[in-house]
């Protein structure tokens, strides 16, 4: 909980100067692109992440990667404040809070589907239909297969969760009965 909220405060602020100079959406495929950088190049992500190496030295392989990326000076400097305080590791939380910024501004949410089976194309776009008219947005949804839920989905969105599975179903008949 505490690294959503220190996560939310560098995504605010760079999301902030992203309204104001028009290239909020420009700096999350900045950050993206960071990211899987990153992935791609472990030993640069650990001498970045990891205050092995003084923060001088980080600062200054930080500067030569920003430059070799051609990243905006505002994607920069909030990396250079990141490494002042240590908070590099904080990252891939910071662009999920910040896409979640862009998502609200741009009119949608995202969420994750459960099925027990591989779900149809047109299955999952009925069912980002319906909810939209829920939520008056535009429903991205993330496909997850989930063998224990035996059949029906399961859809989180927000904290909402609508749960049609039959493992559900058969969870709340058992304690109907047990009531009884």
């Amino acid at each position: 909980m505490i690294s959503q909220s220190i996560a939310k405060r560098y995504a605010k602020g760079l999301f902030a100067v992203g309204e104001r100079d028009g290239k909020y959406r420009s700096y999350l495929d900045e950050l993206e692109g960071i990211l899987s950088v990153f992935d791609r190049e472990q030993r640069l992500k650990k001498a970045l992440m990891l205050p092995l190496l003084e923060v001088k030295r980080r600062k200054e392989l930080l500067s030569d990667v920003m430059r070799s990326l051609g990243a905006s000076p505002s994607v920069s400097s909030l990396f250079n404040i990141l490494i002042e305080n240590n908070r590099m590791g904080y990252l891939p939380t910071i662009r999920n809070v910040y896409q979640e910024l862009v998502d609200e501004k741009e009119g949608r949410v995202r969420g994750t589907l459960w099925a027990a089976y591989p779900i149809e194309e047109a299955s999952k776009n009925r069912i980002a239909g319906v909810l939209k008219d829920k939520f008056n947005k535009e429903v991205i949804l993330e496909t997850v297969e989930d063998k224990s839920l035996i059949g029906g989905v399961k859809v989180v969105i927000k904290g909402t969760i609508i749960d049609g599975s039959v493992k559900k179903q058969i969870e709340t008949l058992k304690e109907n009965i047990l009531k009884e």
